[in-house]
């Protein structure tokens, strides 16, 4: 088929009403032109389409006929990034139950919070979490169902027999209660069918835990349309011209919207042969370049800075890719242009895009693409989405203007779980009755309609009346060779605000020297409230689960 005829089949298979589809149905329809293709990969070991539905389908007779999960109930997802969680999404949602995904290595109170707060009736879990033995006592004092995954289910077969025989050692060792296989449910079930929930678009899809827009970790409600809608606005980013052929590597967790809608199922609804990593191994990222076709990658910043220093990454396989897509975190321009750079001389048309979302709002909301940017920005928003720039009393601002992001459209947030607050809690009605997502973060918009970020707006440093943004501070330190990361937070003293710097080192040497280069490159591009009074070096800087750097720890640091 030519690439043409795939862009046409690609465009008009995305028409689909997502309204009333749930993510299931929405994905059979999206790819069901497209024959029976690799849809997945674990190591090196490939899965037809049929394969994946047929365990799909045995999930969900599991679930239904054993669990007796029914349409509305929650069931908990705590593993990492594996073909078991794309079935079991895939399953649960076929049905109508909601899946509360969680962090794998969350500690035991919060596993059980979050059990209690989504009234899940079961739990899925990765037996090699059982390494730490503290998780395995959790899991078990839910005392909920549990089904349990091995490392070996997707392995090839020799791989599979003798993985598998090591971790049932490690299982019995460890003693997980109330579980069963999940090779031997999709061996049991196989064949077998149970009816799917239908016209159900609009019932809460998933929970998502974030940050909220007030900074309080809250449970995010989203809809199978709303991560439907998300899909079919970036629909026309990329299009799989050989199914099953190309690849997209997915290096973001699940319990993150941008892993799930973006890396996973606009993945699968693009038809690509999907590779999730259980963990980011840059490493192995490099070697699945240099033995499959990857055409496209989605990360946050930090595991494409990682991925640019790692010996190999840089080479000719890289022409294959026609999508890299960055979120979830700023990108500074100077690496972004030397990424860039190093794209272009390896001979593909590809770039390092970013674009900018929320899990509040179905994950993107906007963005870059090849053929619709501007250096420096973070887009403009994706079709069907609006957003604009508020004053503190939700006026919109002229452009140019700094203020708040907020957002409306489809792809936004049921609201948060709360136990009796409203069902929107969390989003703001204007007087027209359009419910907004007020971010939390700043920027501003220019003429041409392309949208710029500014900072999280709890980060804002206000300097005898001035506003400081440490994002522009960390930035301009990207464009420091000796510099690997940076952080500007608060500091205060004798009452009065100042900017604090801390940073860790790429390369060794006189600190007092790198201290001085830092102020001099500081005064001459930056104001004088923005130069930092005080910088300190860091072996590393913290990081949050999900690779950002952790800068409520180093504010909390520069209190002490």
């Amino acid at each position: 088929m030519t690439e043409n005829r795939f862009r046409e089949d690609k465009a008009q298979n995305m028409m689909i009403n997502a309204d009333e589809l749930n993510c299931y149905e929405f994905f059979l329809k999206a790819t069901e032109i497209y024959g029976d293709y690799d849809a997945y990969q674990h190591m090196d070991e490939r899965g037809k389409r049929s394969d994946l539905i047929a365990d799909i389908e045995a999930l969900a007779t599991y679930f239904t006929k054993d669990l007796g999960l029914k349409r509305g109930d929650a069931y908990t997802i705590f593993t990492p990034t594996n073909v078991e969680s794309i079935a079991a999404f895939y399953a649960l949602n076929k049905i109508g139950v909601i899946v509360n995904f969680v962090h794998p290595l969350l500690p035991d109170e919060v596993l059980f919070e979050t059990i209690k707060e989504s009234g899940s009736k079961g739990i899925m879990v990765l037996g090699l979490i059982g390494l730490k033995q503290h998780n395995v006592d959790a899991v078990n004092k839910t005392g909920l169902p549990v089904l349990l995954c091995r490392c070996s289910d997707y392995a090839a077969p020799l791989k599979k027999a003798a993985a598998g025989a090591g971790e049932a050692i490690l299982e019995k060792i460890l003693g997980y209660k109330n579980a069963v296989l999940y090779k031997d449910i999709v061996k049991r079930y196989h064949g077998r069918t149970v009816p799917t929930v239908e016209n159900n678009g609009s019932d809460v899809a998933v929970y998502l835990n974030g940050g909220g827009t007030t900074g309080k970790s809250k449970t995010i409600k989203l809809t199978s349309k709303a991560i439907n809608e998300n899909v079919h606005a970036l629909g026309y980013i990329d299009h799989i011209l050989d199914p099953g052929d190309e690849g997209e590597i997915i290096i973001l967790p699940f319990f993150h919207a941008f892993g799930l809608v973006v890396a996973m199922h606009m993945t699968m609804c693009n038809a690509a042969r999907i590779i999730p990593l259980m963990q980011f191994d840059r490493k192995l990222v490099v070697k699945l370049y240099e033995n499959n076709r990857i055409s496209g990658i989605v990360g946050i910043p930090a595991m494409f800075k990682k991925l640019y220093n790692t010996p190999g990454f840089d080479g000719p396989h890289l022409k294959n890719t026609r999508l890299m897509f960055a979120g979830g975190d700023d990108l500074s321009p100077a690496f972004l242009h030397e990424f860039n750079e190093m794209l272009d001389k390896n001979g593909t048309k590809a770039r390092l895009r970013q674009g900018y979302g929320l899990t509040e709002v179905g994950s993107v909301c906007c963005a870059n693409t090849n053929d619709t940017n501007k250096d420096n920005s973070i887009g403009i928003p994706l079709a069907g989405v609006t957003m604009d720039i508020w004053d503190e009393d939700c006026k919109s601002v002229p452009n140019g203007t700094v203020g708040e992001i907020v957002i409306s459209g489809p792809t936004i947030m049921e609201g948060y779980l709360t136990e009796d607050g409203p069902k929107d809690a969390g989003l703001y009605t204007d007087e027209n009755g359009v419910k907004w997502v007020r971010s939390g973060d700043l920027g501003y918009r220019d003429d041409d309609g392309f949208y710029f970020f500014a900072g999280r707006k709890k980060r804002l440093i206000i300097i005898s009346g001035y506003n400081v943004y440490p994002v522009d501070i960390e930035n301009l330190m990207d464009t420091l060779s000796f510099i690997k990361e940076s952080c500007a937070v608060r500091g205060l003293k004798d009452g009065k605000p100042f900017v604090k710097l801390y940073a860790s080192l790429s390369e060794k040497g006189n600190e007092e020297e790198k201290k001085n280069i830092i102020t001099e490159t500081c005064e001459k591009n930056l104001s004088k409230f923005s130069v930092p009074r005080e910088i300190e070096f860091l072996d590393e800087l913290p990081h949050t689960p999900l690779e950002k750097v952790d800068f409520m720890a180093l504010e909390k640091k520069a209190a002490q």
